[in-house]
C-alpha cells in the first residue's frame, strides 16, 4: 500500500472513493485497485513505480490510447485521469471499472454456443479497435517486426529449457519463408494481449475489453496470435467464434497464413520470456506452461506443415456433422 498512500489524497480529491481493494491477479509489476464510489459506481487505478521520464511518457501515451479508443468501441474503459506522484516517482491511470468475470473463468461452464457467440462478439469488438490506424510517426510493420524478431533469436542462446519434440530450426524456416507477407501492410492499433484473461463477461455476454498495457501498432493479425498460446485451451468454441466475428464468417485468403506466421513468430519470445520470468521470481512453472504451449502449437500446425490449425478443423467438423 505504499505506493497507494503516496496518492491517496490526490485520488480522492480526483474520484472521492470510499474505499480501495488491491487487485492481487495478473502478472503485471503495476498495482493495481478498485475504487468504489458513492452510488455503487467502481473505478480501476493502476500505479507504475518506480517511474522514470520514459516510463511516464509510455503510460501517458497508453492512457491517451485508451481515451481515443472510446471513439470506436463502447467496450473499453473509460480513461477518467492520469497523474504523476508529487516525487515522480510513480505515475498513475483512472479507468472506469469494467463489471463482470473474466472470461477464462467462466468460459468452460458456459454451453459451446454461448462460448461462441461471446467470441463472435469479441472478434466484432477487436474489428473495431483495429479501425484506429497507427500514428504517422510509426516507422512501418515489417521494419518493427523483423528487428524485435531478430533481437529474440539472439537472446534465445541465454535459455537453457528447449521444448522437447519441437524442431525450433524448423519453426524459423517457416519464418523466413512468410516474412514477405508482413511488407506493405497498413497499421492499426494492437491490443497485443487479446485473449480470456481480458476479456469480461456480464450476464453470459461479452461485456468488454480490459489491460491495454501492452498495445503497440501493426499488422491486425497480429492480435490473434494469442489464440494459440491460450485461447484454444481454454474455449475453441470461443477462439473459432472470435475469428469468425472478426472477418464476419468470410476469413480472407492471406488470413491463416499471416496467423500462423506470427504464431510461429511467438515461439522464441515465449521461450525467452518464461525463462527470464523463472530467474526473476524463481519458480518454473512458466517455463513449464511454455514447453506444453510450444508443443501444442507444433502439433496443431502438423509441425508447421499447415496453416489452418488442427482445433480450427475439428470444430468445423463437428458442426457438419
Amino acid at each position: 500500500m505504499e505506493s497507494f498512500e503516496k496518492i491517496r489524497k490526490e485520488v480522492r480529491e480526483i474520484t472521492g472513493f470510499l474505499h480501495a481493494e488491491e487487485i492481487r491477479e495478473g502478472y503485471s509489476d503495476e498495482r493495481k485497485y478498485v475504487l468504489s464510489l458513492q452510488g455503487g459506481e467502481n473505478l480501476l487505478l493502476r500505479i507504475t513505480e518506480p517511474a522514470d521520464e520514459a516510463i511516464i511518457r509510455r503510460k501517458q501515451a497508453e492512457f491517451n490510447v485508451i481515451r481515443d479508443l472510446g471513439r470506436y468501441s463502447d467496450k473499453v474503459p473509460e480513461a477518467k485521469y492520469f497523474g504523476v506522484s508529487k516525487d515522480n516517482h510513480l505515475c498513475f491511470i483512472v479507468l472506469r471499472f469494467i463489471e463482470g468475470t473474466a472470461a477464462e473463468q467462466c468460459l468452460p461452464d458456459l454451453p459451446d454456443d454461448v462460448q461462441y457467440a461471446i467470441g463472435v462478439a469479441a472478434g466484432e469488438e477487436l474489428k473495431r479497435m483495429h479501425a484506429m490506424k497507427a500514428p504517422a510517426w510509426y516507422p512501418g510493420w515489417y521494419e518493427t517486426k523483423t528487428r524485435k524478431h531478430a533481437y529474440y533469436l539472439r537472446s534465445l542462446a541465454e535459455c537453457s529449457a528447449k521444448p522437447e519434440g519441437v524442431d525450433l530450426d524448423a519453426i524459423q524456416a517457416y519464418v523466413e519463408s512468410g516474412m514477405d507477407l508482413m511488407k506493405n501492410v497498413e497499421s492499426s492499433f494492437q491490443h497485443d494481449d487479446y485473449h480470456p484473461a481480458n476479456i469480461i463477461v456480464r450476464g453470459g455476454a461479452f461485456g468488454g475489453v480490459i489491460d491495454f498495457n501492452r498495445y503497440d501498432w501493426g499488422d491486425p493479425i497480429h492480435d490473434f496470435y494469442k489464440i494459440a498460446h491460450f485461447s484454444r485451451n481454454i474455449s475453441v468454441p470461443f477462439s473459432v467464434g472470435q475469428i469468425d466475428g472478426y472477418t464476419g464468417g468470410k476469413i480472407p485468403n492471406n488470413f491463416w497464413k499471416r496467423y500462423a506466421l506470427y504464431v510461429a513468430m511467438s515461439v522464441v519470445p515465449d521461450i525467452v520470456w518464461s525463462h527470464r520470468y523463472s530467474i526473476r521470481t524463481g519458480t518454473t512453472d512458466q517455463i513449464e506452461r511454455s514447453q506444453k504451449t510450444i508443443q501444442t502449437i507444433w502439433c496443431d500446425h502438423d509441425r508447421f506443415e499447415a496453416d489452418v490449425p488442427l482445433w480450427y478443423h475439428e470444430f468445423r467438423e463437428s458442426r457438419e456433422m
